[in-house]
């Protein structure tokens, strides 16, 4: 396995809606705040706690959106400089803002969906949302201006001058124009 950069997590900045929206579940957990990068044991403790809540459940099933792909080496503390970058440590993945961790499908109610996926939300970093089929998908980069209406600035500057705008015209002014060098 080779050793691989630290990275950064991405910022969605197109309007591309994929991983943001559910496809194989009815409810789901959304990362609402910045991008953060997840530990594959930080994953599998979140799947393993809506598992506790899921399993005694005829047909409803768990759907992970995400497999941990990066590997990340680490250095031990108080150690000195040099010496190469450090072993393999754990695997990680990096979520990106609005993408969907945990799916839930199946016949079940949803204050037990929501239960589950509220305590699977307590187990990762950041902050999460809880999504339904009925949610919108997130509205991701900026909100669109209102125009602003068209004006001369020139016209603007001649009804109320600035004082610097008033001695450049002054300068214009053939009476000024024998001084000039």
């Amino acid at each position: 396995m080779r050793k691989q950069f630290k990275g950064r997590v991405p910022i969605r900045t197109g309007g591309s809606i994929k991983g943001t929206t559910l496809e194989f579940g009815n409810y789901g957990l959304r990362l609402r705040s910045d991008g953060v990068r997840i530990s594959a044991s930080q994953m599998k403790e979140a799947e393993n706690v809506m598992m506790r809540i899921i399993r005694p459940l005829p047909g409803v099933q768990l759907y992970p959106r995400l497999s941990t792909n990066i590997a990340v080496c680490t250095k031990g503390n108080e150690t000195r400089m040099g010496k190469g970058k450090g072993p393999f440590d754990y695997w990680a993945v990096r979520v990106a803002t609005g993408r969907i961790l945990l799916e839930i499908g199946g016949e079940l109610h949803e204050q037990v969906a929501r239960e589950a996926l509220r305590l699977a939300a307590s187990k990762l970093p950041g902050i999460y949302e809880y999504v339904s089929k009925k949610s919108e998908a997130p509205v991701l980069g900026f909100d669109k201006a209102e125009a602003r209406p068209q004006e001369n600035a020139i016209e603007k500057l001649a009804k109320n001058p600035t004082e610097d705008y008033r001695i450049r015209e002054l300068g214009k002014s053939p009476n000024f124009a024998t001084y000039r060098r």
